[in-house]
């Protein structure tokens, strides 16, 4: 895929993307007269017309373009696409003694529109720009020849593809559809929805939090709301909680975790209920039921910057709900996705939402994505996990 167009960058932004920020706004292009076309391969030009990077470009999005590399030279090909993979593989294989890890993670890996999550011989993988989907046959060449996977799933059903002016689908490039396929975490088993679960299918940015929540639940009964496929739940119970109910809306969410309860041999342990986790918190509150260990995961609240007020009520809401039916002395672990409120905003939300349920909170941990999540310097979206612990008294 040859570099042929070019983009000049008005002088005073130059300097912050030679010193990495991969994001280029239309607001800083030093012309409006680009002839590339969406995905197209551009030469980034500073104020003397000199190429200092290379990206790709699209004038359908606010955001125009993303930076691939800062060396002129290199060419955006197969064996390009082949070293980054390497590097983040390798990088994994430090971490990690099995197969089960997101491998690539966009900006964080310094491959912008791209998401890889690594189910052992099973790769679900996520393109959210035109330019990555343009290099796709290229990036896909690359992890044959890195990993020869037996399975290749394209997610394709961000929407963010849509402001870039991509369509949604969901197909096999190798292997089939299949509709669960297995996930090893923390020496426990579970299964994730690849076709019809949310993002990949599977959460691995919580597996250090899950790992050390666990390892507060022996003998403990514990109450995991939003459980999806029962990534917290399912382990406190293998690490020995008397009971663990597993809340979800999801009927498709609660059968893979109750199959990773079977699976992990802690199914009399564990109690599923499809509900809606507010409606079921004022039912728990009315009842006078609490739980030595509640955990909270919820979807994001703030999914836009504008609704950011909105949604640190929600946290608000919910840390007051659920301190409500957390025992005394008991511990609630709550979390949020939501790249647009950092930590402080969450942390402020969520201890009003305490003292406003009359309970006082001692601070025992701050946790964030696990380390296959790597957070770009420049970038503080890709910071965007918080995991926050606190016993009530």
């Amino acid at each position: 895929m040859a570099t042929v167009n070019s983009l000049p960058i008005k002088s005073q932004w130059v300097e912050k993307l030679q010193k990495g920020y991969p994001w280029v706004y239309t607001h800083t292009l030093a012309s409006t007269k680009i002839t590339a076309e969406p995905g197209d391969l551009v030469y980034l030009l500073d104020g003397k017309k000199r190429p200092f990077a290379i990206g790709y470009y699209n004038p359908h999005s606010k955001l125009a373009c993303r930076i691939l590399t800062l060396d002129i030279k290199t060419k955006i090909d197969e064996d390009f696409f082949l070293k980054r993979f390497s590097k983040a593989l390798a990088n994994r294989e430090r971490r990690f003694n099995v197969p089960y890890y997101r491998l690539v993670h966009a900006e964080g890996d310094h491959l912008p529109g791209l998401v890889i999550d690594r189910f052992g011989d099973s790769l679900v993988c996520q393109t959210s720009t035109a330019g990555m989907e343009r290099l796709k046959p290229l990036w896909l060449r690359a992890l044959n020849k890195l990993l020869q996977p037996k399975q290749v799933i394209f997610r394709d059903d961000v929407p963010s593809r849509q402001k870039e002016g991509l369509g949604c689908d969901i197909t096999a490039a190798i292997g089939e559809l299949d509709s669960h396929i297995t996930v090893l975490e923390n020496n426990a088993t579970y299964f994730a929805a690849p076709i019809d679960g949310q993002k990949t299918g599977w959460f691995f940015d919580q597996r250090a939090n899950r790992q050390w929540v666990a390892k507060h639940c022996k003998e403990k009964s514990v109450l995991d709301l939003y459980t999806y496929s029962g990534g917290f739940g399912i382990l406190a119970a293998c690490q020995g909680a008397r009971t663990v109910k597993l809340v979800d809306a999801s009927e498709k969410a609660l059968a893979l975790a109750e199959m990773a309860a079977r699976s992990n041999q802690v199914l009399p342990a564990c109690e599923f209920i499809q509900e809606n986790v507010f409606v079921l918190l004022e039912q728990l509150r009315e009842q006078n039921e609490t739980f030595d260990i509640v955990i909270a995961d919820p979807p994001a609240f703030v999914k836009q910057a504008q609704h950011k007020g909105a949604g640190l009520r929600g946290y608000q809401k919910l840390a007051r709900l659920v301190s409500q039916v957390v025992a005394p002395s008991g511990k609630l672990f709550i979390a949020s996705c939501s790249h647009h409120a950092n930590v402080t905003d969450f942390r402020n939300a969520v201890e009003t939402g305490i003292a406003k349920s009359g309970r006082k909170a001692t601070f025992l941990y701050k946790g964030g994505a696990d380390k296959d999540h790597p957070v770009h310097p420049l970038l503080p979206e890709t910071h965007y996990l918080k995991a926050l612990m606190y016993e009530l008294s």
